[in-house]
Protein backbone atom coordinates (compact mmCIF):
# COMPACT_ATOMS: atom_id res chain seq x y z
CA UNK A 1 0.00 0.00 0.00
CA UNK A 2 1.42 2.87 -1.17
CA UNK A 3 2.03 5.74 1.35
CA UNK A 4 -1.36 8.75 0.07
CA UNK A 5 -3.62 5.56 0.50
CA UNK A 6 -2.75 5.42 3.92
CA UNK A 7 -2.98 8.78 4.64
CA UNK A 8 -6.06 9.01 3.29
CA UNK A 9 -7.88 6.35 5.61
CA UNK A 10 -6.19 7.99 8.63
CA UNK A 11 -8.04 11.13 7.72
CA UNK A 12 -10.84 9.38 7.05
CA UNK A 13 -11.21 7.69 10.75
CA UNK A 14 -9.95 11.20 12.28
CA UNK A 15 -13.17 12.99 10.21
CA UNK A 16 -15.25 10.71 11.69
CA UNK A 17 -13.86 10.42 15.50
CA UNK A 18 -14.31 14.46 15.01
CA UNK A 19 -18.13 13.92 14.24
CA UNK A 20 -19.05 12.53 17.48
CA UNK A 21 -18.14 8.62 16.17
CA UNK A 22 -15.74 6.71 17.83
CA UNK A 23 -12.55 5.95 15.92
CA UNK A 24 -12.41 2.63 13.68
CA UNK A 25 -9.03 0.88 12.90
CA UNK A 26 -9.16 0.05 8.81
CA UNK A 27 -9.80 -3.50 8.13
CA UNK A 28 -6.27 -3.76 6.71
CA UNK A 29 -4.69 -1.71 9.91
CA UNK A 30 -6.16 -3.96 12.92
CA UNK A 31 -4.82 -3.74 16.28
CA UNK A 32 -3.33 -6.99 18.57
CA UNK A 33 -4.31 -10.09 18.30
CA UNK A 34 -4.12 -12.06 21.83
CA UNK A 35 -4.67 -15.65 21.81
CA UNK A 36 -3.92 -17.28 24.85
CA UNK A 37 -6.24 -19.57 26.66
CA UNK A 38 -5.68 -18.94 29.95
CA UNK A 39 -7.00 -15.29 28.99
CA UNK A 40 -10.39 -16.40 26.96
CA UNK A 41 -11.54 -19.16 28.78
CA UNK A 42 -15.26 -19.30 29.44
CA UNK A 43 -16.66 -21.75 30.98
CA UNK A 44 -20.04 -22.94 29.15
CA UNK A 45 -22.72 -25.50 30.48
CA UNK A 46 -21.37 -28.07 28.34
CA UNK A 47 -17.22 -27.43 29.24
CA UNK A 48 -14.59 -24.60 29.00
CA UNK A 49 -13.78 -23.05 25.43
CA UNK A 50 -11.44 -20.81 24.76
CA UNK A 51 -11.29 -18.07 21.79
CA UNK A 52 -8.92 -14.97 21.51
CA UNK A 53 -9.53 -11.19 21.46
CA UNK A 54 -9.32 -8.95 18.42
CA UNK A 55 -8.77 -5.29 19.08
CA UNK A 56 -10.56 -5.57 22.50
CA UNK A 57 -13.03 -7.73 21.42
CA UNK A 58 -13.08 -11.54 22.74
CA UNK A 59 -14.21 -13.79 19.74
CA UNK A 60 -15.77 -17.34 20.44
CA UNK A 61 -16.62 -20.04 17.09
CA UNK A 62 -17.74 -23.09 16.17
CA UNK A 63 -19.14 -23.47 19.90
CA UNK A 64 -21.53 -26.24 19.72
CA UNK A 65 -24.76 -25.60 21.25
CA UNK A 66 -26.52 -29.26 20.52
CA UNK A 67 -26.05 -32.57 18.67
CA UNK A 68 -28.83 -34.31 16.85
CA UNK A 69 -29.20 -37.77 14.85
CA UNK A 70 -31.17 -37.41 11.44
CA UNK A 71 -34.43 -36.00 11.39
CA UNK A 72 -34.49 -35.92 15.24
CA UNK A 73 -35.13 -33.27 17.76
CA UNK A 74 -31.78 -31.90 19.02
CA UNK A 75 -30.41 -32.48 22.55
CA UNK A 76 -27.27 -31.16 24.47
CA UNK A 77 -24.13 -31.54 23.58
CA UNK A 78 -21.96 -34.24 24.26
CA UNK A 79 -20.05 -32.48 27.59
CA UNK A 80 -16.69 -31.74 27.54
CA UNK A 81 -13.57 -31.49 30.51
CA UNK A 82 -10.30 -30.23 28.53
CA UNK A 83 -10.62 -26.18 27.34
CA UNK A 84 -11.95 -26.75 24.09
CA UNK A 85 -10.18 -24.32 20.97
CA UNK A 86 -13.09 -22.29 19.54
CA UNK A 87 -11.11 -19.77 17.57
CA UNK A 88 -12.23 -21.13 13.75
CA UNK A 89 -15.92 -21.46 12.33
CA UNK A 90 -17.26 -24.65 12.77
CA UNK A 91 -18.71 -26.79 10.23
CA UNK A 92 -22.29 -25.50 8.07
CA UNK A 93 -25.71 -27.43 7.58
CA UNK A 94 -25.06 -29.39 4.16
CA UNK A 95 -26.54 -27.18 1.26
CA UNK A 96 -26.34 -27.22 -2.44
CA UNK A 97 -24.12 -25.05 -4.26
CA UNK A 98 -24.98 -21.88 -4.61
CA UNK A 99 -25.90 -20.68 -8.73
CA UNK A 100 -24.62 -17.14 -7.95
CA UNK A 101 -20.85 -18.67 -7.52
CA UNK A 102 -21.03 -18.60 -11.35
CA UNK A 103 -21.82 -14.65 -11.39
CA UNK A 104 -18.29 -12.78 -11.03
CA UNK A 105 -20.45 -9.39 -10.46
CA UNK A 106 -22.26 -11.58 -7.40
CA UNK A 107 -18.88 -13.27 -5.94
CA UNK A 108 -17.48 -10.38 -6.12
CA UNK A 109 -19.48 -8.25 -4.14
CA UNK A 110 -20.88 -10.88 -1.69
CA UNK A 111 -17.56 -12.10 -0.77
CA UNK A 112 -19.13 -15.54 0.43
CA UNK A 113 -17.28 -17.57 2.92
CA UNK A 114 -19.21 -20.79 2.77
CA UNK A 115 -16.80 -22.93 4.74
CA UNK A 116 -16.96 -26.53 4.89
CA UNK A 117 -20.19 -28.94 5.55
CA UNK A 118 -21.37 -31.59 7.75
CA UNK A 119 -24.39 -32.74 9.20
CA UNK A 120 -22.44 -32.16 13.03
CA UNK A 121 -23.49 -28.00 11.99
CA UNK A 122 -25.28 -26.76 15.42
CA UNK A 123 -22.71 -24.24 16.17
CA UNK A 124 -22.69 -20.77 18.03
CA UNK A 125 -20.57 -17.96 17.51
CA UNK A 126 -19.84 -14.55 19.71
CA UNK A 127 -18.33 -11.60 19.63
CA UNK A 128 -18.61 -9.90 23.18
CA UNK A 129 -16.56 -6.83 25.03
CA UNK A 130 -15.70 -8.54 27.97
CA UNK A 131 -16.21 -11.92 29.99
CA UNK A 132 -16.41 -12.61 33.55
CA UNK A 133 -17.45 -8.85 34.30
CA UNK A 134 -20.91 -9.09 35.26
CA UNK A 135 -21.54 -6.63 32.03
CA UNK A 136 -25.22 -7.15 31.35
CA UNK A 137 -24.58 -6.62 27.73
CA UNK A 138 -27.65 -6.62 25.54
CA UNK A 139 -27.15 -9.83 23.15
CA UNK A 140 -28.16 -9.73 19.38
CA UNK A 141 -28.92 -13.05 18.24
CA UNK A 142 -28.25 -13.09 14.53
CA UNK A 143 -30.30 -15.46 12.12
CA UNK A 144 -28.88 -15.86 8.62
CA UNK A 145 -30.46 -15.70 5.35
CA UNK A 146 -30.81 -18.22 2.33
CA UNK A 147 -34.54 -18.59 2.69
CA UNK A 148 -34.65 -22.20 4.48
CA UNK A 149 -32.25 -24.02 2.43
CA UNK A 150 -28.88 -22.26 2.31
CA UNK A 151 -26.48 -19.62 4.66
CA UNK A 152 -24.60 -20.53 7.83
CA UNK A 153 -23.75 -17.91 10.50
CA UNK A 154 -20.57 -16.84 8.34
CA UNK A 155 -21.32 -17.02 4.95
CA UNK A 156 -21.04 -12.90 4.35
CA UNK A 157 -18.23 -11.10 6.09
CA UNK A 158 -20.78 -8.35 6.75
CA UNK A 159 -21.89 -10.72 9.58
CA UNK A 160 -18.93 -10.16 11.77
CA UNK A 161 -19.79 -8.92 15.60
CA UNK A 162 -16.48 -7.11 16.46
CA UNK A 163 -17.60 -3.34 15.52
CA UNK A 164 -20.85 -3.95 17.27
CA UNK A 165 -19.44 -5.42 20.21
CA UNK A 166 -16.31 -3.04 20.11
CA UNK A 167 -18.46 0.36 19.85
CA UNK A 168 -21.84 -0.37 20.49
CA UNK A 169 -21.49 -2.40 23.85
CA UNK A 170 -23.69 -5.46 22.39
CA UNK A 171 -22.60 -9.34 22.43
CA UNK A 172 -23.28 -10.48 18.69
CA UNK A 173 -24.30 -14.16 18.24
CA UNK A 174 -24.89 -15.68 15.23
CA UNK A 175 -25.42 -19.77 14.61
CA UNK A 176 -25.79 -22.33 12.20
CA UNK A 177 -28.98 -24.75 12.50
CA UNK A 178 -30.54 -27.61 10.25
CA UNK A 179 -31.59 -26.35 6.72
CA UNK A 180 -33.63 -27.85 3.53
CA UNK A 181 -33.87 -31.64 3.48
CA UNK A 182 -32.13 -32.37 6.91
CA UNK A 183 -34.33 -29.05 8.69
CA UNK A 184 -37.50 -29.04 7.22
CA UNK A 185 -38.75 -32.52 5.87
CA UNK A 186 -42.27 -33.79 7.21
CA UNK A 187 -42.32 -37.38 7.78
CA UNK A 188 -44.40 -37.33 10.51
CA UNK A 189 -46.68 -39.55 8.75
CA UNK A 190 -44.28 -42.56 9.39
CA UNK A 191 -44.63 -42.46 12.97
CA UNK A 192 -43.78 -40.61 16.14
CA UNK A 193 -40.06 -40.66 15.95
CA UNK A 194 -40.69 -38.12 12.99
CA UNK A 195 -43.22 -36.28 14.79
CA UNK A 196 -41.07 -33.05 14.51
CA UNK A 197 -38.84 -33.47 11.75
CA UNK A 198 -40.77 -30.84 9.43
CA UNK A 199 -39.84 -28.19 12.42
CA UNK A 200 -36.40 -29.44 13.41
CA UNK A 201 -34.39 -26.06 11.55
CA UNK A 202 -36.81 -23.90 14.08
CA UNK A 203 -36.57 -25.73 16.67
CA UNK A 204 -32.82 -26.06 16.39
CA UNK A 205 -32.56 -22.50 16.98
CA UNK A 206 -34.75 -22.26 19.53
CA UNK A 207 -32.38 -24.57 21.55
CA UNK A 208 -29.60 -22.02 20.73
CA UNK A 209 -31.52 -19.09 21.89
CA UNK A 210 -31.96 -21.90 24.86
CA UNK A 211 -28.04 -22.00 25.25
CA UNK A 212 -28.15 -18.07 25.57
CA UNK A 213 -30.12 -18.23 28.18
CA UNK A 214 -27.71 -20.36 30.00
CA UNK A 215 -24.46 -19.66 29.22
CA UNK A 216 -24.30 -15.90 27.64
CA UNK A 217 -23.84 -14.02 31.19
CA UNK A 218 -20.39 -15.90 31.33
CA UNK A 219 -19.29 -13.69 27.92
CA UNK A 220 -20.81 -10.49 29.38
CA UNK A 221 -24.46 -10.73 28.19
CA UNK A 222 -27.88 -10.10 29.77
CA UNK A 223 -30.11 -13.40 28.82
CA UNK A 224 -32.89 -11.53 29.89
CA UNK A 225 -32.49 -8.78 27.12
CA UNK A 226 -32.28 -10.46 24.04
CA UNK A 227 -33.17 -9.76 20.68
CA UNK A 228 -33.68 -12.02 17.34
CA UNK A 229 -32.29 -10.42 13.76
CA UNK A 230 -32.21 -11.81 10.79
CA UNK A 231 -32.53 -10.68 6.94
CA UNK A 232 -33.90 -12.52 3.87
CA UNK A 233 -34.98 -16.32 5.21
CA UNK A 234 -33.26 -15.13 8.55
CA UNK A 235 -36.44 -12.48 9.01
CA UNK A 236 -38.67 -15.16 7.61
CA UNK A 237 -36.76 -17.17 10.83
CA UNK A 238 -37.62 -14.10 13.25
CA UNK A 239 -41.35 -14.14 11.78
CA UNK A 240 -41.42 -17.91 12.92
CA UNK A 241 -40.59 -17.41 16.48
CA UNK A 242 -42.74 -14.75 17.41
CA UNK A 243 -45.54 -18.15 16.18
CA UNK A 244 -44.05 -20.56 18.40
CA UNK A 245 -44.97 -21.22 22.00
CA UNK A 246 -41.05 -22.71 22.59
CA UNK A 247 -39.47 -19.40 21.71
CA UNK A 248 -41.42 -17.31 24.48
CA UNK A 249 -39.50 -16.17 26.65
CA UNK A 250 -36.22 -16.37 24.83
CA UNK A 251 -35.92 -12.90 23.11
CA UNK A 252 -37.37 -9.93 23.87
CA UNK A 253 -37.31 -7.86 20.60
CA UNK A 254 -37.10 -8.69 17.15
CA UNK A 255 -36.01 -7.05 13.77
CA UNK A 256 -37.09 -8.21 10.25
CA UNK A 257 -35.19 -7.43 7.54
CA UNK A 258 -36.79 -8.37 4.02
CA UNK A 259 -38.29 -11.02 5.15
CA UNK A 260 -41.72 -10.87 6.03
CA UNK A 261 -43.55 -14.34 6.46
CA UNK A 262 -47.38 -14.83 7.03
CA UNK A 263 -47.46 -18.22 5.55
CA UNK A 264 -45.83 -21.39 6.64
CA UNK A 265 -46.79 -25.07 4.83
CA UNK A 266 -49.68 -26.66 6.31
CA UNK A 267 -49.57 -30.77 7.07
CA UNK A 268 -51.25 -31.27 3.63
CA UNK A 269 -48.55 -30.53 1.55
CA UNK A 270 -45.62 -30.78 3.66
CA UNK A 271 -46.55 -34.56 4.62
CA UNK A 272 -46.88 -35.13 0.20
CA UNK A 273 -43.60 -33.84 -0.15
CA UNK A 274 -42.36 -36.74 3.05
CA UNK A 275 -44.19 -39.00 1.13
CA UNK A 276 -42.49 -37.69 -2.72
CA UNK A 277 -39.30 -38.06 -1.09
CA UNK A 278 -39.34 -41.10 0.35
CA UNK A 279 -41.26 -42.44 -2.81
CA UNK A 280 -37.67 -40.92 -4.79
CA UNK A 281 -35.57 -43.03 -2.74
CA UNK A 282 -37.26 -45.84 -3.50
CA UNK A 283 -38.30 -46.81 -0.06
CA UNK A 284 -41.38 -48.15 1.55
CA UNK A 285 -43.24 -47.13 4.68
CA UNK A 286 -41.39 -50.42 6.23
CA UNK A 287 -37.56 -48.96 5.04
CA UNK A 288 -38.17 -45.74 6.27
CA UNK A 289 -35.66 -45.37 8.99
CA UNK A 290 -32.92 -46.59 6.32
CA UNK A 291 -33.51 -42.71 5.62
CA UNK A 292 -31.30 -41.99 7.71
CA UNK A 293 -28.33 -43.54 6.73
CA UNK A 294 -28.94 -42.42 2.89
CA UNK A 295 -25.82 -40.26 1.25
CA UNK A 296 -27.01 -36.66 1.52
CA UNK A 297 -26.77 -36.03 -1.95
CA UNK A 298 -29.47 -38.52 -2.56
CA UNK A 299 -31.45 -37.23 -0.03
CA UNK A 300 -31.54 -33.44 -1.22
CA UNK A 301 -32.29 -34.80 -4.89
CA UNK A 302 -35.15 -36.73 -3.80
CA UNK A 303 -36.60 -33.87 -1.68
CA UNK A 304 -35.47 -31.18 -4.51
CA UNK A 305 -37.56 -33.28 -7.23
CA UNK A 306 -40.32 -33.81 -4.62
CA UNK A 307 -41.11 -29.77 -3.85
CA UNK A 308 -41.04 -29.36 -7.67
CA UNK A 309 -43.81 -32.49 -7.78
CA UNK A 310 -46.26 -31.37 -5.10
CA UNK A 311 -46.06 -27.53 -6.09
CA UNK A 312 -47.47 -28.52 -9.19
CA UNK A 313 -49.98 -30.27 -7.31
CA UNK A 314 -50.76 -27.88 -4.87
CA UNK A 315 -51.22 -25.38 -8.31
CA UNK A 316 -53.62 -28.00 -9.92
CA UNK A 317 -55.92 -27.82 -6.62
CA UNK A 318 -56.09 -24.19 -6.62
CA UNK A 319 -54.72 -23.51 -3.19
CA UNK A 320 -51.27 -22.52 -3.92
CA UNK A 321 -50.46 -20.02 -1.43
CA UNK A 322 -51.18 -15.99 -3.01
CA UNK A 323 -48.32 -14.06 -2.60
CA UNK A 324 -44.94 -14.49 -4.34
CA UNK A 325 -42.83 -14.82 -1.79
CA UNK A 326 -44.55 -17.73 -0.24
CA UNK A 327 -44.94 -19.44 -3.67
CA UNK A 328 -40.91 -19.12 -4.49
CA UNK A 329 -40.93 -20.77 -0.73
CA UNK A 330 -43.42 -23.58 -1.25
CA UNK A 331 -42.19 -26.57 -0.22
CA UNK A 332 -39.38 -25.41 2.10
CA UNK A 333 -40.75 -23.63 4.93
CA UNK A 334 -41.46 -25.07 8.60
CA UNK A 335 -44.76 -26.32 8.87
CA UNK A 336 -48.04 -25.22 10.84
CA UNK A 337 -48.32 -29.07 12.52
CA UNK A 338 -50.75 -27.37 15.74
CA UNK A 339 -47.86 -27.80 18.73
CA UNK A 340 -44.40 -26.70 17.48
CA UNK A 341 -46.43 -23.88 15.31
CA UNK A 342 -49.84 -24.08 16.50
CA UNK A 343 -50.83 -21.69 13.86
CA UNK A 344 -50.13 -19.42 10.98
CA UNK A 345 -47.44 -16.63 11.90
CA UNK A 346 -50.23 -13.80 10.64
CA UNK A 347 -53.21 -15.20 12.57
CA UNK A 348 -54.57 -13.33 15.92
CA UNK A 349 -53.59 -16.60 17.33
CA UNK A 350 -49.96 -16.42 16.84
CA UNK A 351 -49.51 -12.69 17.08
CA UNK A 352 -50.97 -12.81 20.84
CA UNK A 353 -47.94 -14.96 21.65
CA UNK A 354 -45.28 -12.06 20.98
CA UNK A 355 -48.09 -9.70 21.44
CA UNK A 356 -45.45 -7.90 23.87
CA UNK A 357 -42.70 -7.92 21.63
CA UNK A 358 -41.73 -4.40 19.75
CA UNK A 359 -40.19 -5.34 16.57
CA UNK A 360 -38.34 -3.59 13.54
CA UNK A 361 -39.42 -4.30 9.63
CA UNK A 362 -38.88 -3.23 6.48
CA UNK A 363 -36.97 -3.83 3.30
CA UNK A 364 -34.18 -2.30 0.78
CA UNK A 365 -35.79 -0.25 -1.99
CA UNK A 366 -35.21 -2.67 -4.81
CA UNK A 367 -34.17 -6.23 -3.43
CA UNK A 368 -33.98 -8.50 -6.63
CA UNK A 369 -35.42 -5.90 -9.70
CA UNK A 370 -32.67 -3.23 -10.09
CA UNK A 371 -35.52 -1.15 -12.20
CA UNK A 372 -37.89 -0.83 -9.57
CA UNK A 373 -39.65 -0.84 -6.28
CA UNK A 374 -39.39 -4.23 -4.76
CA UNK A 375 -42.98 -6.18 -5.42
CA UNK A 376 -42.13 -9.20 -3.53
CA UNK A 377 -41.03 -8.52 -0.09
CA UNK A 378 -42.13 -4.82 0.44
CA UNK A 379 -46.15 -6.05 0.76
CA UNK A 380 -45.51 -8.73 2.77
CA UNK A 381 -43.79 -6.48 5.44
CA UNK A 382 -46.47 -3.99 5.08
CA UNK A 383 -48.54 -6.45 5.70
CA UNK A 384 -46.81 -7.84 8.69
CA UNK A 385 -46.28 -4.29 9.99
CA UNK A 386 -50.02 -3.77 9.94
CA UNK A 387 -51.41 -6.75 11.09
CA UNK A 388 -49.11 -6.67 14.49
CA UNK A 389 -50.30 -3.16 15.13
CA UNK A 390 -53.95 -3.66 14.78
CA UNK A 391 -54.11 -6.92 17.14
CA UNK A 392 -52.62 -5.07 19.75
CA UNK A 393 -49.11 -5.60 19.91
CA UNK A 394 -46.10 -4.01 21.03
CA UNK A 395 -44.89 -1.18 18.58
CA UNK A 396 -43.60 -1.85 15.34
CA UNK A 397 -40.73 0.81 13.07
CA UNK A 398 -40.78 0.64 9.89
CA UNK A 399 -38.14 1.30 7.48
CA UNK A 400 -37.28 0.61 4.30
CA UNK A 401 -33.38 1.23 3.24
CA UNK A 402 -33.06 3.02 -0.47
CA UNK A 403 -29.18 3.98 -0.07
CA UNK A 404 -27.65 2.88 -3.51
CA UNK A 405 -24.46 0.90 -3.67
CA UNK A 406 -21.81 2.88 -6.18
CA UNK A 407 -19.98 -0.61 -6.87
CA UNK A 408 -19.70 -2.36 -10.61
CA UNK A 409 -20.89 1.56 -11.97
CA UNK A 410 -24.51 1.01 -9.34
CA UNK A 411 -25.66 -1.96 -11.06
CA UNK A 412 -26.56 -3.50 -7.38
CA UNK A 413 -28.68 -0.33 -6.28
CA UNK A 414 -30.19 -1.05 -3.30
CA UNK A 415 -30.33 -4.41 -3.74
CA UNK A 416 -31.25 -7.48 -1.16
CA UNK A 417 -28.92 -7.83 1.93
CA UNK A 418 -27.68 -3.93 1.04
CA UNK A 419 -28.89 -2.96 4.49
CA UNK A 420 -26.68 -5.91 6.31
CA UNK A 421 -23.39 -4.13 6.30
CA UNK A 422 -24.70 -0.96 7.77
CA UNK A 423 -26.33 -2.72 10.30
CA UNK A 424 -23.13 -5.09 11.17
CA UNK A 425 -21.62 -1.20 10.75
CA UNK A 426 -19.02 -3.41 8.56
CA UNK A 427 -19.43 -0.71 5.60
CA UNK A 428 -15.33 -0.83 5.27
CA UNK A 429 -15.29 -4.09 5.89
CA UNK A 430 -17.42 -5.16 3.04
CA UNK A 431 -16.51 -2.82 0.42
CA UNK A 432 -16.80 -5.18 -2.44
CA UNK A 433 -20.52 -4.48 -1.80
CA UNK A 434 -20.73 -0.87 -0.20
CA UNK A 435 -17.58 0.48 -1.58
CA UNK A 436 -16.75 1.86 1.42
CA UNK A 437 -17.21 5.80 1.30
CA UNK A 438 -16.80 8.35 3.71
CA UNK A 439 -20.51 9.06 3.57
CA UNK A 440 -21.79 4.99 3.19
CA UNK A 441 -19.10 4.82 6.24
CA UNK A 442 -21.42 7.31 8.46
CA UNK A 443 -24.38 6.29 7.34
CA UNK A 444 -23.32 2.81 8.85
CA UNK A 445 -22.66 4.44 12.22
CA UNK A 446 -26.02 5.49 12.55
CA UNK A 447 -27.87 2.93 11.12
CA UNK A 448 -25.96 0.25 13.34
CA UNK A 449 -26.66 3.14 16.38
CA UNK A 450 -30.30 2.32 15.10
CA UNK A 451 -30.37 -1.31 15.24
CA UNK A 452 -28.22 -1.36 18.74
CA UNK A 453 -30.48 1.26 20.60
CA UNK A 454 -33.38 -1.09 19.98
CA UNK A 455 -31.80 -3.86 21.35
CA UNK A 456 -31.08 -1.93 24.92
CA UNK A 457 -33.97 0.08 25.31
CA UNK A 458 -36.86 -1.11 22.48
CA UNK A 459 -36.59 2.21 21.07
CA UNK A 460 -34.39 3.32 17.72
CA UNK A 461 -32.94 6.42 18.01
CA UNK A 462 -29.23 7.74 16.66
CA UNK A 463 -27.96 10.89 16.56
CA UNK A 464 -27.53 12.35 12.79
CA UNK A 465 -31.32 10.92 12.39
CA UNK A 466 -34.90 11.77 12.64
CA UNK A 467 -36.72 10.38 15.67
CA UNK A 468 -38.42 6.89 14.43
CA UNK A 469 -41.97 6.99 15.15
CA UNK A 470 -43.76 3.94 15.57
CA UNK A 471 -45.91 2.41 12.34
CA UNK A 472 -47.57 3.79 9.92
CA UNK A 473 -44.53 6.35 9.87
CA UNK A 474 -42.09 4.64 7.73
CA UNK A 475 -38.07 5.54 8.18
CA UNK A 476 -36.22 5.76 4.62
CA UNK A 477 -33.14 5.40 5.14
CA UNK A 478 -30.39 7.13 3.00
CA UNK A 479 -27.12 9.71 3.55
CA UNK A 480 -30.39 12.13 3.96
CA UNK A 481 -32.87 9.90 6.26
CA UNK A 482 -35.88 11.28 6.28
CA UNK A 483 -39.37 9.87 7.99
CA UNK A 484 -42.46 9.57 6.09
CA UNK A 485 -46.24 9.92 8.43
Amino acid sequence: MTLKPVLSICCSVAFLAACGYPARRHPECPGALETSTKATTVQTMSGPVAGYIDDGVFIYKGIPYARADRFQPARDPEPWTEVRSSRAYGPTCPQESRTLWYSDVQAFSMHWDDGYPDEDCLRVNIWTGGIHDGGKRPVMVWLHGGGFRAGSGQELISYDGTNLARDHGVVVVTLNHRLNVLGFLDLSAYGARYAHSGNLGMMDIVKALEWVRDNIANFGGDPSNVTVFGQSGGGGKVSTLLAMPSAKGLFSKAIVESGSITELMIPKYSRRVGAATVANLGLTPSRIGDMEGIPYEMLLKAYNQAVRTVCEEAREDGVFPQNVLNGILFGQVPVVDGEIIPAQPGTPEALALSRDIPTIVGTTYHEFTRDREDPIFKPLALQQASDRVSNGCAPVYFYQFVWESPVLDGVLGSTHCMEIPFVFDNVLLHRTFTGGGEDAVELGHRVSRLWTSFAKTGRPAAEGMPEWEAWPSRLIINLETRLEK
